[in-house]
């Protein structure tokens, strides 16, 4: 049985949804949430959520990030998003199992939703094509030492909350762990992870956490040579 929670701003979207979807087999929609204090309260209750691009003030990508750390067993597909391969290769690599397109019909959604339950993706022929790009161009990539430097350089330009911030990124916690850790407010967490993503120029928190990890890991390897 598919356990599916709806996730959008739009109440009038979240209510169309789950009417059309509640005629389905084998679809039960566990609730629709409008907020991310909604989306947080009914996500342990579902194995599937359909989550729009944006909720509240917060993006779909670090919906994921966290999702991917709190609630790792939930799939996720993406709500609403145009055919843009970019785009669309930035949620899978941020967690997403799938994608619905502004103009699919709902066979089609039922049709996602039950690939991803079996753990399947149904796409199409040039977003197939751009991940097996995507793919071979991450197999070649190597890193430079002068790269290494330079994202060590902009490390270095944390303040001393947001190095603790990162830290804590690294380690798993989500915004509200972090916030009771370092006894500050949710909102404060996020004004200085947009910070850090800013600085870092990287996109996630799980880039972010990539390069806090290398550049610990080369530390250790200068003292250990040392």
């Amino acid at each position: 049985m598919i356990r599916m929670l709806l996730a959008h701003p739009s109440r009038l979207i979240c209510d169309s949804l789950r009417a059309a979807l509640d005629n389905v087999a084998d679809v039960y929609v566990v609730g629709c949430a409008t907020t991310t204090e909604e989306l947080y309260f009914l996500v342990p209750h579902a194995n599937v959520l359909l989550l729009g691009t944006e909720l509240e003030d917060t993006t779909a990508l670090d919906l994921l990030d966290e999702l991917r750390l709190t609630h790792p067993q939930t799939k996720v597909l993406i709500l609403g998003v145009d055919e843009c391969p970019h785009t669309i290769i930035r949620y899978v690599e941020s967690g997403a199992a799938g994608y619905i397109l502004q103009n699919e019909s709902v066979e089609e959604v039922a049709q996602k939703l039950q690939a991803a339950h079996q753990e399947e993706a149904i796409i199409s022929p040039a977003i197939a094509a751009a991940l097996m790009s995507r793919l071979t161009h991450l197999a070649n990539l190597e890193m430079p030492l002068a790269f290494a430097r330079a994202r060590g350089a902009q490390l270095e330009e944390l303040t001393g909350r947001e190095e603790e911030v990162l830290e804590l990124i690294t380690a798993g916690c989500t915004n509200q762990e972090i916030a009771e850790k370092l006894v500050i407010e949710c909102g404060t967490v996020k004004n200085h992870v947009h910070n850090i993503l800013r600085k870092l120029e990287v996109k996630s928190r799980h880039e972010a956490a990539s390069l806090f990890q290398i550049e610990a890991e080369q530390q250790l390897a200068l003292a250990v040579a040392n």
